[in-house]
């Protein structure tokens, strides 16, 4: 391991938050060798999408926040994973592990999906996890606010060519199309569909009994409270399809205490549907995450 995510790992078990605690998925055995001739995407592939990710966001961190942006592509580790933690100048940096853009369920959408949702550790706002076993909130989003920040606010930005988006659309499973267009109003929104469900299908085959997410489906559990970590398949698709369809300004940043600002929520009483809305089944209202 190089000095600098050593560095970046002092820093995140410093902030009583674990490496792992920050994974796009849960820890697992799985992996997918790099010496594989018929891997799902090249390593050309891969760096396309890193380097497509830093050149839309890197300046957005830089602007924002005063960070720079740093993303480890570590092609030749087999495990299934991507990792989100700050190294010792606060920077956010991001693992992607190979064996994960290689997975069969994998596409290079679901890849900048996944980028989108580690960035959304870093910047997603409210709520945000808890430190280890304490009432202190840590830097980093919950898991399902991640996935709403990657739909909401960073997901937009990286499909903002329309043209590519129209192209990359008519290239999809023409089921999986037309289930998308039935959830959306925009082909940006189709596209971020279509990402999420790519990543719902590789989140759900990390665990016996999980069965893959649809899209014409939903997931009807409400939680009593909120879920800081992974929700299951379905509910994490459902978040993708909710936070595509949020028409709230994507320039405005969530807030890291009230989860209002930002986002499009539903009524006082927390259980009238709205459009664009977290989902029930990892999110309960409140006021504030203090």
């Amino acid at each position: 391991m190089g000095k600098k995510m050593i560095l970046g790992l002092v820093f995140a078990l410093g902030a009583n938050m674990a490496f792992a605690d920050n994974g796009c998925f849960p820890e697992n055995d799985l992996k997918f060798s790099h010496k594989t001739k018929s891997a799902n995407m090249s390593k050309t592939e891969f760096d396309q999408v890193i380097k497509r990710a830093l050149d839309v966001y890197g300046p957005i961190v830089k602007k924002k926040y005063g960070k720079k942006l740093i993303i480890d592509g570590e092609w030749e580790n087999d495990r299934v994973n991507a990792h989100a933690t700050r190294d010792d100048h606060n920077n956010p940096v991001i693992s992607l592990l190979g064996g994960m853009a290689r997975h069969p369920e994998m596409s290079k959408d679901g890849l900048m999906l996944i980028i989108c949702h580690e960035i959304g550790h870093q910047f997603g706002g409210a709520p945000k996890q808890f430190r280890g076993s304490s009432s202190l909130r840590s830097w980093s989003s919950a898991e399902g606010q991640a996935d709403y920040f990657a739909a909401t606010k960073c997901l937009p930005k990286m499909f903002a060519d329309t043209e590519e988006t129209k192209l990359v659309n008519s290239m999809s499973d023409e089921e999986s199309f037309e289930d998308a267009r039935k959830k959306c109003k925009d082909d940006i929104c189709v596209r971020i569909v279509l990402a999420g469900y790519s990543v719902g299908k590789v989140f759900a085959s990390l665990k016996t009994g999980w069965e893959p997410p649809r899209i014409g489906e939903q997931d009807r559990f409400q939680v009593p409270m909120t879920e800081y970590k992974h929700p299951r398949p379905q509910c994490r698709l459902d978040t993708y399809v909710s936070g595509a369809n949020c028409e709230v300004d994507r320039e405005k940043n969530f807030d890291d205490v009230d989860p209002k600002i930002g986002a499009c929520y539903r009524a006082e009483n927390g259980y009238d549907d709205a459009r664009g809305a977290r989902p029930r089944c990892w999110y309960h209202p409140e006021v504030y995450f203090k």
